[in-house]
């Protein structure tokens, strides 16, 4: 099978074309810290056969941190444990990548240490119901240099490569979103100025790490709103063929952002499990809980899960660039996987969920038990991720009210 045959990230030689995509596992310490529960976590996914891992949603610094148990990389006692990590999945001939992130605007004060939140822009937050501070010239100096001193300590904790979070409305998508940047200065306006940031962060991240290490970058083909408005998807075609000649090594295409529901993942929203397990949510008056709780049967309809529902912007995006591309979303079945690389729509597969479902995904795949993945998209994971390791209940939700303290 193809999926099984090898490829090169830059320099890098992956075993197979399958890939753990980033997720937020809350497996960090206090400070965000690596704990032996993460280590164990990802030892666990290279001995799955999967060819790449990406360690996902690392936060290069307090300001652009968001959520409760967030694996950070901002410090650099925090070299240490991140080399047990890489370790551990180096045991298995698998490679492992960082994902590092800035929220921006998604993050609150109440995780990020009361730090206000800032943006390109003043744009109100319609989940979160603040309005970020609009980032100066030296706010953008300061977060470019901390986002690509953390890249230096990934290279040092002997991961392969790292991947910059460009998508889901986070701090590089903000800037790239006309939306959400309405900024009059050289960040702002035109695409050739909102992909700025994005541009200066990767030439500080090359000065940082070297010209032979792997970066890439995760990108939103689409930030899909109902509306127009936000990243779409002829500009995304744009930006990642100038992302592909700026010098990143491949390209990741999902899509989707918070503030338009769940198109991150698509699936069921468990809304009166989520006001169960989300502080903020657990902590409303009695009587708007009970008023949300009737939205519940909505919300575990209005974005039916599907399969591969970005692989046609995996497509397009493939045709104008030269280096690796990677799909990622609900991608389930291994017949179809193969048939996506093999006629050269993805070079890459990634898998979230298929792969908490099921570590050994890979190898049974690869051994011909090539049944559709374990998982059955009931995202009852994702309502626990704030607050307890990633786990997969498959359907199952646990008797407890909350996990919050």
């Amino acid at each position: 099978m193809k999926l099984f045959e090898p490829i090169k990230i830059g320099n890098l030689e992956i075993k197979n074309r399958l890939v753990k995509a980033a997720t937020h596992e809350s497996m960090a310490g206090p400070k965000g810290e690596v704990t032996p529960q993460a280590v164990e976590f990802f030892r666990r996914l290279g001995k799955g056969g999967v060819g790449m891992a990406l360690v996902g949603n690392m936060f290069h610094s307090w300001d652009g941190h968001n959520w409760p148990l967030q694996l950070g990389i901002d410090e650099d006692f925090q070299i240490k444990g991140h080399k047990e990590l890489t370790d551990a999945v180096h045991e298995s001939d698998c490679k492992v990548f960082a994902q590092i992130n800035d929220c921006g605007r998604e993050a609150k004060e109440d995780y990020n240490g009361g730090i206000k939140p800032r943006g390109p822009s003043r744009v109100p937050h319609t989940i979160f119901l603040h309005i970020p501070r609009e980032m100066t010239g030296e706010d953008i100096e300061k977060t470019i240099a901390s986002w690509a001193r953390a890249c230096a300590r990934a290279r040092e904790a002997g991961y392969d490569g790292v991947e910059i979070h460009g998508a889901h409305g986070y701090m590089v998508n903000q800037f790239l979103s006309p939306t959400l940047n309405r900024r009059k200065d050289e960040y702002g306006g035109k695409l050739e100025n909102r992909w700025r940031f994005v541009q200066e962060l990767y030439a500080a991240a090359r000065r940082e790490v070297g010209d032979d290490y792997p970066l890439i970058i995760k990108i939103n083909a689409t930030d899909c709103f109902p509306i127009p408005i936000g990243v779409r998807f002829n500009e995304a075609l744009r930006t990642a063929e100038m992302l592909g000649g700026l010098g990143f090594d491949a390209l990741e295409v999902s899509c989707g952002c918070y503030e338009a529901g769940m198109t991150l993942i698509r699936g069921p929203l468990p809304l009166k499990l989520v006001m169960r397990t989300a502080k903020e949510l657990a902590t409303l008056p009695a009587p708007l809980k009970w008023l949300l709780g009737l939205t519940d049967p909505i919300a575990m309809r209005l974005f039916p899960f599907r399969e591969n529902y970005n692989i046609e912007y995996s497509r397009e995006v493939k045709k104008k660039v030269g280096v690796p591309v990677i799909s990622v979303g609900g991608l389930r079945d291994p017949a179809k996987m193969e048939e996506f690389v093999s006629e050269g729509w993805a070079d890459m597969i990634s898998l979230g969920r298929p792969l908490i479902a099921e570590p050994n995904f890979p190898s049974r795949v690869e051994a011909g038990d090539l049944s559709p993945s374990k998982c059955v998209n009931c995202n009852i994971c994702l309502a626990h991720i704030q607050v307890k390791g990633l786990k997969c209940y498959r359907g199952k939700t646990p008797k407890v009210e909350h996990y919050w303290t």
